[in-house]
């Protein structure tokens, strides 16, 4: 334990260079649908996006184009990967079907169903929420909500075969397998499933070890969502639904250490960087953060989009990154370094001189001696610059920038009623005290539900939500003209309506800077 100790710390004393600095260099619209998920081919040449809309785009990371639109899947797709040759691209959804593409030709080489899993209620249970190439690239391995580990040879029409379960051994479900990977010695297929990161060894297609996870008291809060290989030797990173990545020692299957990286409820996946100094992540409501993972700090969060960012990606080539998010785009940016700031360069320039600019100087008459005599004298005067318009502010211990949405966490009703409970006044008070502190901030309160029952009855209870909202921020002396409210119904989810912990979280009240 000290020997791999010591590794970690000569790890991070090695990295000393200062944080990275990324701007947005591209946007690139899927035109329909949300992203759910984005993945680099390994030589850094291709994006492709997991659509909502059943499609997976891929463009050209260099020049931004879009090279191919692949139709394939009936439903949302939750997964894209490539081979680690990346000759291959495989993509899974809920619709259960997974699907291997040539990425020579784009043409679809297979496609396999996985297995259903039939729950005594009735309800059928199919989609797939990983995949991964083994070794060898001659087969792939999927699994998802069944609890079935499957295997299908790539290029065959044969059925793919489920060679695992992760449900009781008798035969009861047990929980969805919620991500995967190849292990970073290809010997074993890591997932993650219920509270446990389970080892698949390959070869003989059993379970060869586990990691529980139970760092909270609340069940919903102990289950795990994904699962990377680490930045550190012998290392896995798993995303728990705390909001947390956690960093395991494969070896003695030893907790290393952890960060907090989005709210509790959330879920996504950890992305490190070519030399696995830094890491991105998601789930933070419209922003990505990138953390130097040196002293487990965030250095940097990523703004442009206008829904939650679903997933970030780091490139395996180039100092960049891409995140992807449920307001259909897929944003790249670029570590700008200092060079990339400086003018360019002109052969045999000619020397220019250049004067340093005064300040502005005011000529002021002062009085010295009212009898004798009069004396002028000059007095320098430094003009102070007009101050700048604030473009961000502190809400709840963190900066909001204008036009950044920001989550009323507290803020709850009664069920399937407009009336305010009494939970939700704190954080209103919070709402009144800024805006009587910035008193030409004007925000927008947006209201939204689940998508459960009908739409119509959906979008009215978002409206009248929003509207008791303003009308508690009216009482408290805000003008009207200040507040703008729009209400969606539940058509623009922050999470999976499948479960009710994850779907709560789309019953909401949304804040928006608008001026300031």
């Amino acid at each position: 334990m000290k020997k791999y100790a010591l590794l970690i710390l000569a790890f991070w004393i090695s990295s000393w260079v200062s944080a990275q600095d990324f701007k947005e260099e591209k946007s690139l619209s899927t035109t329909t649908g949300s992203v759910q998920n984005i993945r680099f081919s390994p030589d850094g040449r291709y994006v492709a996006a997991a659509g909502h809309d059943g499609n997976v785009t891929v463009w050209d990371v260099k020049t931004g184009g879009m090279i191919r639109r692949l139709q394939g899947h009936a439903r949302e797709v939750n997964e894209v990967t490539f081979s680690k040759n990346g000759r291959l691209m495989a993509s899974v959804g809920t619709d259960g079907v997974a699907n291997v593409w040539e990425t020579a030709t784009w043409r679809r080489l297979s496609s396999h169903q996985s297995k259903p899993y039939y729950q005594t209620d009735g309800k059928i249970f199919v989609s797939a929420s990983f995949v991964v190439f083994s070794p060898d690239n001659q087969f792939i391995y999927y699994a998802g909500d069944n609890g079935f580990v499957m295997k299908a040879k790539i290029g065959s029409n044969d059925p793919a075969q489920a060679i695992f379960s992760t449900n009781y051994e008798d035969g009861r479900w047990y929980s969805t397998v919620t991500g995967g990977t190849l292990s970073a010695d290809e010997k074993h297929l890591v997932l993650t499933v219920g509270t446990l990161v389970e080892f698949i060894d390959l070869k003989t297609e059993k379970l060869a070890k586990y990691i529980r996870y139970q760092d909270n008291k609340n069940a919903d809060l102990d289950g795990l969502n994904d699962v990377v290989n680490g930045p550190f030797p012998n290392s896995v990173a798993v995303w728990s639904y705390d909001g947390k990545i956690t960093f395991w020692n494969t070896n003695n299957l030893q907790k290393i250490s952890s960060i907090q990286a989005s709210e509790p409820y959330n879920y996504s996946a950890a992305s490190f960087s070519k030399d696995n100094r830094y890491m991105v992540t998601a789930a933070s409501g419209t922003v990505a953060k990138v953390w130097d993972l040196t002293n487990g700090r965030l250095v940097q969060s990523l703004s442009g989009h206008s829904r939650i960012v679903r997933l970030g990606r780091f490139s395996p080539t180039e100092d960049l990154i891409a995140t992807a998010s449920f307001d259909g785009t897929v944003k790249i940016w670029k570590w700008k370094k200092e060079e990339d700031n400086l003018p360019p360069v002109v052969n045999n320039p000619p020397v220019v001189v250049v004067e340093p600019k005064k300040e502005k100087e005011k000529e002021i008459v002062v009085i010295r001696d009212t009898v004798v005599k009069v004396i002028r004298d000059t007095i320098r005067i430094v003009e102070k610059p007009e101050p700048q318009k604030t473009e961000e502010v502190e809400f709840e211990g963190h900066q909001v920038r204008l036009g950044e949405t920001v989550v009323l966490k507290s803020i709850q009703f009664q069920q399937s009623k407009d009336f305010l409970l009494d939970e939700s006044r704190p954080e209103l008070a919070k709402v009144v005290e800024l805006m009587r502190k910035y008193p030409k901030m004007e925000i927008e309160l947006m209201g939204h539900t689940d998508n459960v029952g009908e739409a119509s009855k959906n979008y009215a209870l978002s409206e009248r939500r929003v509207k008791t909202v303003k009308n508690y921020l009216l009482d408290k002396g805000i003008e009207s003209g200040r507040i703008k409210t729009s209400a969606y119904g539940g058509n623009k989810p922050i999470a999976d309506n499948k479960f009710e912990h994850t779907r709560k979280l789309n019953r909401r009240v949304e804040m928006k800077i608008i001026k300031m």
